[in-house]
């Protein structure tokens, strides 16, 4: 964990080096359709969303949580050396001051293991984030295909 704690702070410090002063190119937030895919009662699940940090200082996610799963984790996909795709969780994620973090296929994202129920296109999903400065912060978000 403390790895990729270091490894994101390197990356940040890389990017923001890189742009200079373009503050603006550095926080550009990529788009993203927020959603949850449909699954079956049992099953697993995947949330997409961005999450803004509007704080004037870097703030850390250290727990995701949905009611509509018994366990919620927050994953990165990954290629390993041998070019296979994996998956691992991430324990917490910093977000810069002023900065987001996107949740996505193929990269970040919420995995919702072992569902309570059905999740069909058109239902809709809560997500809450727990963060270290922020608190519990809620999205809703539509489950589509």
């Amino acid at each position: 964990m403390r790895y990729l704690t270091h490894f994101f702070t390197a990356l940040i410090l890389l990017v923001t080096i890189s742009c200079g002063a373009e503050k603006e190119q550095v926080m550009e937030e990529e788009v993203v359709e927020e959603r949850v895919r449909p699954a079956a009662s049992g099953g697993t699940s995947a949330a997409y969303f961005s999450y803004s940090n509007n704080l004037n200082k870097p703030d850390t996610l250290i727990s995701v949580n949905s009611l509509i799963a018994r366990e919620t984790q927050v994953h990165e996909s990954y290629e390993t050396e041998d070019g296979m795709m994996g998956m691992r969780e991430q324990k917490e994620v910093i977000i810069p001051s002023g900065g987001s973090v996107v949740f996505k296929q193929g990269g970040l994202h919420v995995m919702m293991m072992d569902l309570r129920e059905d999740l069909s296109a058109g239902d809709s999903v809560r997500i809450e984030l727990e963060l270290k400065l922020a608190g519990k912060v809620s999205t809703v978000l539509q489950v589509k295909p």
